[in-house]
Formats: structure tokens, C-alpha cells, sequence
């Protein structure tokens, strides 16, 4: 029992392996946005010149990003936005943020497996209740709304035994308004690498864009008020 207990935490412990290697050696700065300033040229001409091997690289590079819990996706998004056409910038930039999120979300729910809240005297017993019964509604909301760090949604999910299905389509639906403005404001990009100055991604997520997908993440707890506030009568006509 104990041995297959351990082999269930196998995946976690590599990735935060994986983790702690990448931040020791500092390859976070691989990522950094004078890099990329001074490379990106050459990968737009590679994106030209080769649009399906360079699409391979951006969706590899995302994906790992996501994993090893690099806070660089905003970044990311925008760069995908600069280097490919629209619409194939916003789905590889969602198929990546998914894929990313799901093999996170694969190992610490394979870690969890049966130990939370599944007993009625559990205290976390009433919460995982009714996450169960609103899965897709939470999931998005936090999704939209990006109140919680990305990652930290992923583990919350897989520790709450989340579906996989639902969690794989609310996970790219719920990446889609971000990703569709930073793609299309990939433009801001070229401003910045054309005179050299430095940027930073306050400049395009702003006050207003915070409220509004915390507005579009309320419309996903619709479904919660209705089922609370107006309870469907159950029972057969006579």
C-alpha cells in the first residue's frame, strides 16, 4: 500500500524536481523580455520560413512554461500574438496554456488521489460537496476572472478531484478572452522593440481589463444563484 502511495507522487516530485532545477540555474532568464528583444527578429523570420516547426517549438516552450510554473504566460500569449497570423496565434497560445495546465493538473491529482474531504467528517467534506455539484462554474470563474494565480487554480482543482474533461474545455474557454486581447495587442510589441525601451504587462492588463474578466467570471456563477435561489421543483404531476 505504502509503495503504491509512493509511486502516485512520482509525477510531483519530478516536476517540482524539474522546478527547482530551472530557478537554480536561472533559466528563467531565458524568458526575459530583452531576449526575446534581442531575438526576435530572427524567430518572426522562422515563424515566416517555417510556420509549422516554429509552431512546434512555441507550443513546447508554452507548455513547459506552464508546468514549471514560470510566471511568463501573459508574455507569452503577447509574443505568439507577434509571431503568428491570427486566428493560429490564440489557439496555440490556448492549446498550450491546456496542455500545460492538464499535465500539471494529471500529477497532483494522481498525488491526491481519494484523500480529501471524501469522508462526511472531513471539514473540507461541505466544500468538495459543492465544487463537485458546480465543477465547470468555479472552474471558470477563477478562470476568467484570474483572481488566483494560474497554477494555483490547477492544483486547486486536481486536489478537489476535478473531471478531467471538465477541466480540460473549461480551462481553454476559460483562457480565451485574455488570450484574445493580448494576442491582438501583440502590436505593442513591435512599438517596444523598434525604440528599445523596456515593457512591462501592466501597461496592457489594466484596472478596466481586470474588471472586466472579473465581470465575465461572475457570469460563470450564474448557474450556482439560479440552482440556489430558484431550486427546480422535483416531484411527478399527479
Amino acid at each position: 500500500m505504502m509503495k503504491k502511495k509512493l509511486l502516485t507522487l512520482i509525477p510531483v516530485i519530478l516536476i517540482l524536481g524539474f522546478i527547482l532545477t530551472f530557478y537554480l540555474v536561472e533559466g528563467v532568464r531565458v524568458f526575459s523580455f530583452d531576449v526575446i528583444q534581442e531575438e526576435h527578429l530572427k524567430w518572426k523570420t522562422f515563424a515566416l520560413e517555417k510556420p509549422f516547426l516554429s509552431a512546434v517549438y512555441f507550443i513546447g516552450i508554452y507548455t513547459l512554461s506552464v508546468v514549471l510554473v514560470i510566471p511568463d504566460s501573459m508574455f507569452l500569449t503577447l509574443l505568439a500574438g507577434f509571431l503568428f497570423p491570427m486566428p493560429l496565434a490564440i489557439v496555440y497560445a490556448c492549446i498550450s496554456e491546456t496542455l500545460g495546465a492538464l499535465l500539471f493538473f494529471g500529477a497532483v491529482k494522481l498525488a491526491f488521489t481519494g484523500t480529501l474531504g471524501e469522508k462526511k467528517e472531513h471539514p473540507l467534506h461541505k466544500l468538495l460537496t459543492q465544487f463537485q455539484s458546480n465543477q465547470a462554474s468555479y472552474l471558470l470563474f477563477l478562470r476568467f476572472s484570474h483572481l488566483l494565480p494560474f497554477w494555483v487554480t490547477n492544483i486547486g482543482a486536481a486536489v478537489f478531484h476535478a473531471r478531467t474533461s471538465t477541466f480540460i474545455w473549461t480551462t481553454f474557454v476559460g483562457v480565451l478572452p485574455l488570450t484574445f486581447f493580448l494576442v491582438n495587442g501583440a502590436e505593442s510589441l513591435s512599438k517596444y522593440f523598434d525604440t528599445h525601451t523596456h515593457f512591462h504587462i501592466k501597461e496592457i492588463f489594466t484596472t478596466q481589463l481586470k474588471i472586466s474578466l472579473i465581470a465575465l467570471g461572475c457570469i460563470a456563477l450564474l448557474p450556482i444563484f439560479f440552482k440556489k435561489f430558484f431550486p427546480r421543483k422535483s416531484g411527478k404531476k399527479s
